[in-house]
Order: structure tokens, then sequence, then C-alpha cells
């Protein structure tokens, strides 16, 4: 597999954010290393293209919860507001954003991408982790189908034009320090209540991140250890 190594452009990020910028590697993975040293804002990315599967873009953030893993964990949900937020931003206004519980990002129902959450090892559920990333991985392009429409079920950035991929990154790094202003100032149940407005299947989100739908309640820890919308290699196309 041969990557395009060269940073496209700088991000330009307000603080406390601190962009790296990868050339090989995984963001996700590095955004962990780096988290014990570097603290929270520390934004990794990499956009690398590939003769033999998608396109990426990638990147991944640290946090420093001040809560219990327990309730740090829902601010995964603002990570994925944030996220839709800011594809929203840069594409057509026509175009439906929107979730599959809790990971999976769509556009107009087709798979984009998704987002990842790592925690500081032995981390107990009552206990406020050292830190934690959001981690979001999303297709570029997928120029290496041998057909157009072989996969119906995902899409790219490339084919939906957006011409600037990395101001999708500092998008989203201005609603996430957006969303938690709104936590701190009107709670989590807002937030929750946006997110499932948003998802693919009809049901609630508590506060706690959990989706209790037709099938019944699926805890937010149980689903995130799935990540039905990736396989081995990132993105399912």
């Amino acid at each position: 597999m041969r990557c395009d190594l060269s940073q496209p452009r700088a991000l330009v990020l307000p603080p406390p954010y601190t962009a790296h910028w990868l050339a090989r590697g995984d963001a996700f993975v590095q955004a962990g290393a780096l988290a014990p040293e570097q603290g929270a804002g520390t934004l990794v990315w990499h956009m690398g293209q590939t003769l033999d599967a998608a396109g990426r873009l990638d990147f991944a953030v640290v946090l420093e919860p001040e809560t219990p893993l327990a309730d740090a964990r829902g601010a995964f949900i603002l990570g994925m507001l944030a996220l839709g937020d800011a594809i929203a931003a840069h594409c057509p206004p026509e175009r439906a954003v929107g979730f599959g519980y809790p990971s999976e990002l769509l556009l107009d129902a087709g798979r984009l991408g998704g987002a990842r959450l790592a925690v500081a090892p032995q981390t107990d559920e009552d206990a406020v982790p050292d830190w934690m990333v959001f981690g979001v991985e999303l297709i570029a392009e997928r120029d290496h189908l041998s057909a157009p429409g072989s996969e119906p079920g995902s899409v790219s950035l490339k084919e939906e034009d957006f011409e600037d991929p990395a101001a999708i990154i500092e998008s989203f790094a201005a609603y996430l320090m957006l969303n938690f202003d709104r936590l701190a100032h009107g709670g989590m149940a807002p937030l929750a209540a946006r997110f499932a407005a948003r998802l693919s299947k009809a049901g609630t989100v508590t506060d706690a991140g959990d989706f209790n739908g037709a099938e019944g309640i699926q805890p937010l820890r149980d689903a995130l250890a799935k990540s039905v919308w990736r396989g081995a290699a990132g993105p399912a196309l």
C-alpha cells in the first residue's frame, strides 16, 4: 500500500488545540500515545491516498474528563454531534447527515465513516479517566473501485465534492468546543435529544448515551465495543 505523505495544508485551530500531522500510522493510536504527555486538545490527523483501498481522512483528539468514566463516556455523543455538524457545514444543504447508533456517520444514508473512543487503560467505571481519545475515520476517496456504483452502501468526500477536507477538522474542533459549552450550561439532555433526532433508527438517548429503541436499551459502552461500521482496514465500503 502506498500513501501520499504530504500534508495538504496546515490546520487553523483555536486554543486549546494543538495539531500534529501524522505522515504514517494510525491517528487514533498516535493520539493515545501522546495523550499522557501532551494532554487535552492534542489533535492528530492524517490524509492518505492508497492504491488498493479507500483513501482516508483520519483525525483524533485527546480529552481530559473531570467525571467518572460512566458519565464521561457520554462525551462521545458530543463528538458525534460535532462531526455531524462539521460535515453539514461543508456539504450542500439538501444532503441529509445522520448517524447509525452510536458511531457510524451517514450522508444521504450512505456510510461516510465513523468514530471510535479510547480510554486510558485500567480505568474503572467509577474512576475519572486520565484521558480519552475521540477518533474519526472518513472515506476520502474510492478511486480504486472497478466500477462506479459497485459499493452503494458507502460514499466518499471526493464523490460528494468536499473540496477542502482539512476544513472539516477545523469545523469539528469548533463545534466540539461549542458542545462542551452547551453541556456546561444546559446539561446533557438537549444534546442527547439532538443526537437521537439524527439516528437512523427511532428511539431516545439517555444522558449517559444509551439508546432506548424498539429492541430495548442498548448501553453505549457495549455499542462502542462493536464498531460495526468498520473492518480491519478502516470504514467498510
